[in-house]
């Protein structure tokens, strides 16, 4: 085609004449082609401005539903409602096509614009002038070319930089006419003007496309043209709005959240050069410390690294980062925890408390007031050379402040703390992981928060809060020291009836005592005077209590206070006689000495003296008790008696005493007195040679007695003992100096003496044994099954009778004697008895053998199945001639005979039978 238009030019034509013909058919061309990427250009941008109108009056339509019905679903106004609009599938699908539509307008931008500077001069594929677009968003930017100038000669030289570009913009050419004004909207004409308006219109068509973009979810396409949108800002010198762009592209961390750890490296490399021209020192020292983050780390180039360190540390000089309250920046890690050897040791340990405003634990180590305690604090430098800071303090709380602080403002200031800890300057922070111990020796009990680590470089502080860090929140729970303060009372008991001296002796230990009260109080039967009474008025000033105070002194004293104590002697009543035998004892004269003392640790002097900055705190209270008790306070408790029957009359006594006497002693000698019907035997004290040794307070003594039961006071010797009216068990004791005393303790036996009066009540009953047995389990109804009653007739001697012959030696002679009439009768049983079922005993109870007796009949059962129903014995007293002549018409005693029974007896049915089977009608037949 081009051959066939030159050639129309005419044969005689020059090679001027043709060459002008070609540039003009290239012109032509141009413009056409121009006219069509115009034509969809202006479509496009007729969709962007339809578009925006859309999705706002859609948003704006939405914000109002949702008010409404927010207000009608909480009853609040429309003003304070603010439900959030929902998108639906079909906004996020025309948002993603609106957006693919706008790249296309980009497009045709770049293209338009490439058109337009061809017109203007530049050759296409040539070494013409380049579209401003791309040259400003080629992979090396112009910026980047130049040497980098040191901050602080770029601050000197930002304003006439600014000046220049100012100028540069404000000369911009203008561009050689390529639209045709007929037809052409007015703003496509603007455009191609120059290339300040040519720029502008790009920078309108990427923020529409970044928006739709971001409506359709696509963060990434959005990032992109975010990134391009940047470097033409940058280019057309407007530092601070190219500095905005990226700062919302680093912020969103889309690179970073995709593990893009290089594009994110880059993105942050532009933003630091946008600010750093635009003189925004807070915000690029922000960037600077995040350019240095561990992640990044393995990306970043040193040269570049060197260089942010040499901005950076210029920067930390300017007195404008001083005012800001920087947080933790990932440039200087940090790291707390406590020594094992200061806290949660031997004597500590650790709990965990729930923080519910801050939805957090705090662990706290368990400490007391005097420890020496050690934190460590680990600081990680990922910069690339070493720094010095002006100090590192660390902030401790206490609970309470910190739980208002965070319910205030979540901002720990100086003010706040209840202790500043800190690190000597100058502090060298090398790269890598640096060391740094904080020492402290509370001196105020409470609950404490390591709440911040501040490092403080040059002009800016930078506080790494625990509460916005992800790791333990380390916490202390200090307590009062334990006191090392002991009393001693003297002497260690009263003796009754005298007028004695109390020694109290304080020793004060360790502690510094600030200030005391000593009470003496007195149980009834007792009574104090205060020390240094005058003696004439000693009758006056007796009492029950004498309060003393107690002076201030310090680690290592003795105070001793010497008082006089009266002890009246202890009249036991008939209420304390019966409390001891249900198991009490009597009231105990006692003085108690109670010394109360308001203390401080040893070392408080000492730290308050160092000027470190430790808080006055109050003194810590305890309270020291000692006592003393009255000699006739009971030295032997009872702590239990137990007591069983064996045998037919003896009782076998268990008796538990507990010692209570401050000093120990021996026990001498030591009796078991009780009343009728029981008495120890003569060989009956189970205790020989075993209390010989000392017995100290608090010790257990067992004491064992096996007792017989008689039925008179009367003894082996014939004389008559005398009687005591409830059981008692004297007790002799002997201290280290021969001195012996009585002891008598009341012994609750009234369980076993009940049993033995409920026994005694049952005395005369006559009884019977009887054990039924039978020659075979099973049988069949009808035939007659053995059966046999061994009747033992030896318990019919009463308790009282058997024990009477055992202790005199004589036979039973009574009733037991007389014939005996026995009946074995089956009513109300399955069986049916026979033989001999009646008849006459005449037992002989001299002897064991004569008073077993076999009674053998016959039984026959009635009906099928398990019978459990026996036979039954009865037996009765028949009176003879002799007993009818001596005692007249006189009742006999009834007898009760207790049978013992089978558990049961098979019986079955008839096994043959013989029977006659004819039909029911004889018809059949």
């Amino acid at each position: 085609r081009w051959k066939e238009e030159v050639e129309g030019a005419g044969v005689d034509s020059t090679g001027e004449e043709i060459l002008a013909r070609q540039g003009e058919l290239r012109r032509e061309r141009r413009r056409e082609e121009a006219e069509v990427e115009a034509w969809a250009l202006a479509s496009c941008w007729d969709v962007k401005c339809a578009s925006e109108h859309y999705f706002l009056f859609e948003t704006t339509s939405k914000d109002n539903e949702g008010r409404r019905q927010a207000k009608r679903g909480s009853g609040m106004s429309e003003d304070k409602s603010d439900a959030a609009p929902t998108v639906t599938v079909e906004e996020v699908e025309a948002a993603r096509c609106l957006a693919e539509l706008l790249e296309f307008a980009i497009l045709r931008l770049m293209r338009l614009g490439d058109l337009a500077l061809i017109e203007q001069g530049g050759e296409e594929g040539g070494n013409g002038v380049v579209n401003p677009i791309r040259r400003a968003t080629s992979e090396r930017p112009v910026d980047t070319l130049k040497p980098w100038e040191p901050w602080r000669k770029l601050q000197k030289i930002r304003d006439e930089l600014k000046a220049q570009q100012h100028r540069k913009s404000g000369h911009a050419q203008t561009w050689a006419p390529i639209l045709s004004p007929h037809g052409t909207s007015p703003w496509l004409l603007n455009a191609t003007r120059n290339a300040s308006a040519y720029e502008r219109t790009y920078l309108e068509l990427a923020a529409s496309a970044v928006l739709h973009h971001r409506r359709a979810g696509r963060h990434r396409f959005a990032s992109r043209l975010e990134d391009r949108r940047a470097e033409v800002l940058v280019a057309r010198g407007e530092h601070a709005a190219a500095a905005r762009v990226l700062s919302g592209n680093v912020g969103g961390n889309a690179c970073a959240r995709d593990q893009w750890t290089r594009a994110h490296y880059w993105r942050i490399f532009r933003l630091a050069c946008c600010q750093r021209m635009s003189g925004d020192v807070l915000a690029y020292l922000e960037t600077l410390t995040q350019s240095f983050n561990p992640k990044l780390s393995g990306v970043a180039p040193k040269k570049t690294a060197s260089l942010f360190q040499r901005d950076l540390e210029a920067i930390i000089t300017d007195a404008a980062v001083a005012e800001p309250r920087w947080g933790a920046f990932p440039f200087l890690e940090t790291e707390l925890s406590i020594d094992s050897e200061g806290a949660g040791g031997p004597m500590g340990g650790k709990s965990s408390q729930p923080l519910p405003f801050l939805r957090r634990k705090l662990t706290k180590h368990l400490c007391f007031v005097g420890d020496e305690l050690r934190f460590s604090l680990g600081v990680h430098s990922h910069l690339p050379r070493p720094i010095a800071v002006n100090g590192i303090r660390l902030y401790l709380l206490t609970l309470e402040q910190y739980q208002r602080v965070y319910r205030r403002d979540g901002v720990v200031a100086e003010d706040d703390a209840f202790r500043i800890l800190a690190v000597d300057a100058p502090v060298d922070v090398c790269p890598g992981r640096n060391e740094f111990t904080f020492e402290w020796q509370p001196m105020t009990p409470d609950t404490y928060v390591l709440a911040t680590v501040e490092i403080q470089w040059k002009e800016a502080s930078f506080f790494y809060d625990s509460a916005l860090l992800r790791k333990p929140m380390i916490g202390l729970d200090i307590r009062p020291s334990e006191p090392t303060q002991t009393i001693e009372l003297n002497p260690l008991f009263l003796i009754p009836g005298h007028v004695q001296n109390v020694r109290l002796v304080f020793h004060s230990g360790s502690d510094v005592i600030t200030e005391g009260l000593v009470r003496l109080i007195c149980s009834e039967g007792l009574l104090v005077v205060p020390p240094r009474t005058d003696p004439s008025r000693l009758d006056e000033a007796w009492s029950d209590e004498c309060v003393i105070p107690l002076d201030a002194c310090g680690p290592g004293k003795k105070i001793v206070i010497t008082t006089l104590v009266k002890s009246s002697t202890i009249k036991h009543d008939n209420d304390d006689v019966a409390a001891d035998m249900m198991g009490g004892s009597s009231a105990v004269q006692t003085m108690r000495a109670k010394v109360e003392t308001r203390y401080r640790n040893e070392s408080y002097d000492a730290v308050m003296a160092s000027g470190e900055g430790e808080p006055e705190s109050d003194p810590m209270r305890t309270m020291l008790q000692a006592m003393v008790t009255t000699l006739d306070r009971s030295a032997l408790a009872v702590d239990d008696v137990s007591a069983f029957l064996f045998g037919d009359d003896r009782v076998v006594a268990n008796i538990s005493l507990q010692c209570n006497s401050p000093v120990p002693f021996y026990i001498k000698e030591w009796h078991l007195d009780l009343p009728p019907p029981l008495k120890v035997e003569e060989d009956g004290d189970l205790n020989k040679g075993m209390f010989c040794h000392a017995i100290p307070e608090g010790e257990m003594l067992l004491f064992g007695f096996r007792c017989v039961r008689t039925d008179g006071p009367s003894s082996s010797s014939g004389r008559e003992e005398p009687r005591c009216e409830r059981p008692l068990l004297r007790v002799v004791l002997q201290d280290d100096f021969g001195k012996t005393f009585l002891q008598v303790l009341p012994v609750n036996l009234e369980d076993i003496y009940r049993k033995l009066r409920k026994e005694d009540a049952h005395a005369e009953l006559y009884t019977a044994t009887a054990e039924l047995t039978c020659a075979t389990a099973e049988g069949t109804v009808g035939h007659p099954v053995p059966f046999t009653y061994e009747l033992n007739l030896q318990s019919l001697a009463t308790p009282r009778q058997r024990r009477r012959s055992s202790l005199e030696g004589t036979s039973v002679s009574s009733v037991a004697g007389c014939p005996m009439l026995y009946t074995i009768v089956s009513d109300g049983s399955d069986w049916i008895v026979s033989g001999k079922v009646q008849g006459l005993i005449r037992p002989n109870l001299g002897s064991e053998e004569e008073e077993r007796i076999s009674l053998q009949f016959r039984g026959i059962p009635t009906q099928s199945g398990v019978l459990r129903n026996f036979p039954e014995l009865f037996l009765e007293y028949l009176p003879t001639k002799d007993d009818v002549k001596n005692c007249g018409d006189m009742m006999r005693p009834p007898i009760t005979v207790q049978c013992k029974n089978p558990d049961c007896f098979q019986s079955f049915a008839y096994t043959t039978s013989l029977s006659l089977a004819v039909p029911a009608v004889l018809e059949e037949f």
